[in-house]
């Protein structure tokens, strides 16, 4: 199912054909957990699609005339936490190639507007970018979220030693 479009992508529900890419990366669907088991992925996607009303993961797909159809990318999305009014949002392009094209910069925008559209309590978006990833964190203030700060330790890199990670949200008004 088609969720939205714009001039260089696609994003749509994830669907059967998805799996095998997606779940070769990491992060790509970490919905409640990392799925990157592809019998417990399918598992998760008998059971939900990938969308529910708490949670959901959408493909980003190239509708480029020579790249029609293709993954390259996913976005997330999930409570942001307890006493939060809002959800937390995750992204990734799977290839390097497919970076500075444009292509998440309008995957986050339509994605922001669609699940403020879709969750008329939700009065935030946020997501929460690891310091080290400085092209995130300019994609982000591009796409109207605002820095907040940093979370220390918070970070996904290593078990073993968390990374601090910046916060930035956009809200409703």
């Amino acid at each position: 199912m088609i969720l939205a479009e714009g001039q260089k992508i696609r994003l749509r529900t994830i669907g059967v054909r998805d799996l095998k890419t997606a779940v070769a990366h990491k992060y790509t669907l970490s919905i409640t957990e990392p799925l990157t088991d592809p019998v417990r992925a399918r598992q998760v996607y008998d059971k939900t699609g990938f969308w529910t009303k708490d949670s959901g993961a959408s493909a980003i797909e190239s509708i480029a005339a020579e790249d029609t159809g293709r993954l390259i990318g996913t976005l997330q999305f999930y409570y942001a936490g307890p006493g939060i009014h809002g959800l937390e949002i995750g992204y990734v392009l799977h290839d390097e190639e497919d970076r500075g094209k444009g292509y998440a910069s309008e995957a986050l925008r339509l994605f922001s507007d669609l699940l403020f559209a879709e969750h008329p309590w939700c009065h935030r978006l946020q997501l929460i970018i690891e310091t080290w990833n400085y092209a995130s964190a300019r994609l982000a203030e591009n796409c109207g979220y605002a820095s907040e700060g940093v979370l220390r330790k918070a970070g996904y890199s290593s078990p073993d030693e968390p990374s601090d990670c910046f916060v930035y949200s956009r809200v409703r008004d």
